[in-house]
């Protein structure tokens, strides 16, 4: 049996145009599914992907419409499926800024490791601790984003 996951992904949300850059970063869960379903992993996978497409255009709808009204091409920039370093991530963020490191893996895009730290050493020490984050791999050095991070249990109804 596949478990939930949760999943970060990271998004660059970029009008060419108006020289507009902006990072957009994610938590969802993707739902568990059965190992032996092929068609049960789509359809874990798809339920994530429409959790991230709505939160993507809940953003572009609040955020990018009051700096611009120009859209916005969304761009992933990387995905980690694990616990990343930084308690920041953990925490429900209630629409917030926060600075991201993210690093490259040897599995090459969209996958990432990407975490939160004082500073690019406190976080490769705190990568370096966790096994599960240095079997993905992680290539030096890592680059520092700023991005808008929302979870998807900010937007369900109570």
């Amino acid at each position: 049996m596949g478990i939930t996951l949760t999943v970060f992904s990271l998004y660059a949300l970029e009008n060419a145009d108006a020289g507009c850059l902006h990072h957009l970063l994610l938590r969802v869960e993707q739902p568990e599914f059965s190992n032996a379903d092929a068609a049960g992993y789509d359809r874990a996978f798809e339920v994530a992907e429409e959790k991230r497409r709505a939160l993507i255009r809940a953003y572009q709808a609040g955020a990018l419409a009051s700096i611009r009204a120009a859209p916005h091409e969304a761009r992933l920039v990387g995905e980690l499926q694990s616990h990343p370093p930084g308690d920041e991530l953990a925490d429900a963020p209630r629409g917030r800024e926060v600075d991201v490191w993210v690093a490259e893996t040897r599995y090459g895009h969209p996958w990432v490791v990407m975490g939160t730290a004082a500073d690019e050493d406190s976080f490769w020490r705190q990568v370096e601790a966790n096994d599960d984050l240095t079997g993905l791999g992680p290539i030096r050095p890592a680059l520092l984003r700023r991005a808008w991070f929302v979870a998807e249990e900010e937007t369900r109804q109570p």
